[in-house]
């Protein structure tokens, strides 16, 4: 049986796991602030997070990945989709069952705003 120690040792350091995806934090952090945010992106991110503009700006010309507090606001702002996106292939069943239900919530509100648009037009 393995010592802990050994156990530890054996585990990828996170520059490994991100070497063998072939993507960093940073890089999968900008990706996903980009998809989300096309045009604008910096002001954006800064507008529905509270992150100053020149940080997120650093970030998405650096494709670095935000600080502990950055890191914070932007998960508190996006949820579930950003944990996943930032946590590439090692996504736990936990948030992805939480990114699905997030989803769903979603598309039920764009479905109550097409009915609601579709009864004003019924009118």
């Amino acid at each position: 049986m393995k010592s802990h120690a050994a156990r530890i040792q054996s585990r990828p350091s996170a520059h490994e796991l991100e070497s063998r995806n072939g993507t960093s934090l940073g890089e999968r952090v900008s990706a996903f602030l980009r998809r989300r945010h096309p045009s604008k992106t910096a002001d954006n991110v800064a507008a529905e997070t509270g992150i100053p503009v020149n940080t997120v700006k650093t970030w998405l010309q650096r494709s670095s990945a935000p600080d502990a507090d950055g890191y914070t606001a932007l998960w508190l702002a996006y949820g579930p989709e950003f944990l996943a996106a930032a946590a590439a292939h090692r996504s736990p069943e936990w948030l992805a069952q939480a990114r699905r239900a997030q989803e769903a919530k979603q598309l039920k509100a764009q479905i109550s705003a097409l009915e609601h648009k579709l009864s004003q037009v019924r009118s």
